[in-house]
């Protein structure tokens, strides 16, 4: 995946898994569109709290985290 376009720069990073060892960088926004589609009928704040706080997020057989930024 190309990673530096202006999309992705301006949206940020997410990270993607399907077995918890393997992440590959996504958009960050596509893991937040699946996340809310997967999640909007419980707890969403909830949810994006655990998220934004660097847990991983299961939405059916995929796996989302926030990637961290190495400064």
């Amino acid at each position: 995946m190309i990673t530096d376009n202006l999309f992705i720069r301006q949206y940020g990073l997410a990270e993607c898994s399907v077995d918890g060892d393997n992440w590959y960088d996504i958009s960050e926004i596509s893991a937040l569109c699946s996340i809310n589609n997967h999640y909007c009928a419980q707890n969403l704040d909830a949810v994006l709290k655990h998220y934004n706080d660097g847990h991983i997020v299961p939405v059916e057989y995929i796996l989302y985290r926030k990637k961290r930024v190495l400064d």
